[in-house]
C-alpha cells in the first residue's frame, strides 16, 4: 500500500515537473517570436540595425556600363558594382541596391528611403552643399569629342554654331550650358549617354561632351565607332559616393571612408577601374 501511495505522488510530481518545463519551452519560443518581430520590425528602414547586421540601402540608375547596370533579373555589373560588393564583404553589412530614374536619385536620399547614392558622380560643388561625399575613389576628366573624320572642329571656338550632345546629370552639363552662351551653339540633352554618343557618330550631333572613361569604354564595345578628343579638356574631376547630411548619413560616410581608403591602399580599386576602363584611374584623383 505504501509503495502505491509513494508511486502514485512520484507520478504526481512527474506530471507537475513535465508542466512546468513544457510552460517554460513556450514562455522562451514567445520570446524567441517577439524578438523575431521586433527584428523584422526595425528592419523596414534604411540602416536601422547596427554592427555586421546593418542594412545599407544603396540607390543608382543602373542604366549603363562601365558605371552600373541592373539587368531586368537584379544583376548588377559594373564599377559601382564590384566596388559594392566589396564594401559588403569587408563591413558585413547587408547592402540592399534599388534602381530610380537618373533624376530621381537625389530624391530617394532627401526622403531617406535610400542611404547611399551610387552612380560614378563627380564631386561638384552643388552636391557637396547639400549632401556628404566619401572620399574619392578615382578620378576622370571632363572632354569634348567629335567623330575621327570630322577636320573642322578642332578647338572650343569651332563649336560656334554646332550642335553639341551631353548627357543630362552629368559632370560635363554645367560647364557646357555656360559655354553654349558664351561660344553660340546648340546644347542637346540626353537621358541615355549610348544613344547620345551613337547620334554622334550618325551624325545627328557635331560633337559630345562627356567622360573621357565613357568614351573609351563606349569605342572598346563598338569596334566601328572611332571619335576624336579635341585637345582642351573641360575639366578633371573626382568621383566620390553621396549621403544624406544627418546623423546617420554620417556615421555610414566615416565607416565607408575607412573602407574606400583601405582599398584604395591595396590597390584592389586600381584592379576594378583598370578591368571597366582600360586605365588605372585611381591616378588621376585630385589632391
Amino acid at each position: 500500500m505504501k509503495k502505491r501511495v509513494l508511486s502514485v505522488l512520484l507520478i504526481v510530481m512527474l506530471a507537475a515537473f513535465t508542466a512546468v518545463g513544457c510552460g517554460g519551452n513556450s514562455d522562451e519560443e514567445k520570446s524567441s517570436d517577439d524578438q523575431k518581430e521586433q527584428k523584422e520590425e526595425s528592419s523596414d528602414g534604411a540602416s536601422d540595425e547596427t554592427g555586421s547586421d546593418k542594412t545599407v540601402v544603396v540607390v543608382t540608375s543602373g542604366n549603363g556600363e562601365p558605371y552600373s547596370l541592373l539587368a531586368d533579373d537584379g544583376t548588377w555589373t559594373g564599377i559601382d558594382a564590384e566596388m559594392w560588393d566589396e564594401i559588403e564583404k569587408r563591413t558585413g553589412w547587408t547592402v540592399e541596391v534599388k534602381q530610380a530614374a537618373f533624376d530621381a536619385i537625389w530624391g530617394e536620399l532627401d526622403t531617406e528611403r535610400a542611404d547611399v547614392s551610387a552612380n560614378c558622380w563627380a564631386v561638384k560643388p552643388e552636391r557637396t552643399d547639400k549632401y556628404y561625399a566619401t572620399i574619392p575613389y578615382y578620378g576622370d576628366a571632363q572632354c569634348v569629342i567629335v567623330p575621327e573624320d570630322n577636320k573642322d572642329i578642332n578647338t572650343f571656338e569651332d563649336l560656334k554654331g554646332k550642335t553639341v550632345g551631353c548627357t543630362n546629370g552629368q559632370a560635363a552639363q554645367t560647364i557646357i550650358e555656360e559655354m553654349s552662351q558664351e561660344i553660340g551653339f546648340t546644347l542637346t540633352l540626353y537621358e541615355d549617354s549610348s544613344v547620345g554618343l551613337n547620334d554622334l557618330h550618325l551624325g545627328r550631333v557635331d560633337a559630345y561632351a562627356y567622360t573621357t572613361t565613357g568614351v573609351y569604354n563606349f569605342m572598346h564595345f563598338n569596334e566601328d565607332v572611332s571619335f576624336r578628343f579635341l585637345e582642351e579638356d573641360l575639366t578633371a574631376n573626382n568621383v566620390a559616393y553621396f549621403l544624406p547630411k544627418t546623423d546617420k548619413g554620417k556615421e555610414i560616410c566615416d565607416e565607408l571612408n575607412k573602407v574606400i581608403q583601405e582599398m584604395l591602399d591595396d590597390g584592389t580599386i586600381a584592379k576594378i577601374t583598370e578591368k571597366w576602363m582600360y586605365s588605372d584611374m585611381t591616378k588621376l584623383i585630385q589632391e
